[in-house]
């Protein structure tokens, strides 16, 4: 692997080579749902971990996201400091605003596209599981603490595990890019069991949009920025419905 240069310092080597990517990827996320359960069931005891299964259970949610995001993003940068400069191999820049307006605009012109064709289908333009979790929060008093998971954790931390960690370990070439961005919207939309089928084409449509706009700005901040905005207007779509 030839070195990079970095304005952070001298030239450094990719450290991972795409098999130790994914395998140490997994790694992550492992423990990442590892920290999950045990949250759960410390926060909620034993019968939290039986909640577990039940996805509309907002206080589940909150503590699941919360712990299996800070774990696997921090075991990501622990992997990569000292072997590179974390916020270049991850891809953690300040996009510039040409970037920012077109994958704003590359996303806002995805989710009105998703939307027609969900009603033109006949479909909720809400998924019953996103209410459901709505009015859970509503009801525990956890709506300020589901937004702060579902609206800056989660995106953080998936956008690191895929855009980031994996995208940067396994696009080496155009054609390795173009596979990544592939799989890793596959898994990323896989991840998603709370959804059916269509819900998680969507999500595979739209880690589809990340991973080629991440290949085409170098940034994963610009993606983190573009989760975040999509799941708020989720959440505002849900509140409104519910």
């Amino acid at each position: 692997m030839d070195p990079i240069a970095s304005a952070d310092g001298p030239a450094w080597r990719p450290p991972f080579g795409p098999l130790a990517t994914i395998l140490l990827a997994v790694v992550a996320f492992g423990l990442g749902q590892a920290a999950a359960a045990v949250a759960v069931s410390a926060g909620l005891g034993q019968e939290g971990l039986g909640r577990l299964a039940l996805p509309a259970d907002a206080t589940v949610v909150v503590w699941a996201v919360l712990a299996a995001n800070l774990v696997q993003t921090a075991v990501l940068l622990a992997l990569v400091m000292g072997r590179a400069p974390p916020a270049c191999y991850l891809g953690l820049d300040r996009p510039g605003r040409g970037s920012l307006v077109f994958g704003a605009a590359c996303l806002v012109a995805l989710v009105i596209a998703a939307n027609v064709l969900t009603l033109a289908l006949g479909r909720d333009l809400v998924p019953p599981v996103q209410i459901a979790v709505w009015r859970s929060a509503a009801d525990q008093g956890m709506v300020l603490p589901l937004l702060i998971a579902l609206v800056i954790v989660a995106p953080i931390g998936e956008e690191l595990l895929f855009r980031g960690f994996l995208f940067a370990g396994c696009a080496r070439t155009p054609r390795s890019a173009r596979i990544t961005i592939a799989a890793t919207a596959a898994v990323f939309a896989a991840l998603h069991v709370q959804y059916d089928a269509f819900g998680i084409a969507l999500i595979f449509a739209i880690g589809v949009l990340f991973g080629w706009l991440r290949w085409r700005s170098g940034s994963t901040t610009l993606t983190v920025l573009l989760h975040m905005g999509l799941n708020a207007e989720g959440l505002i779509e849900t509140m409104l419905v519910a």
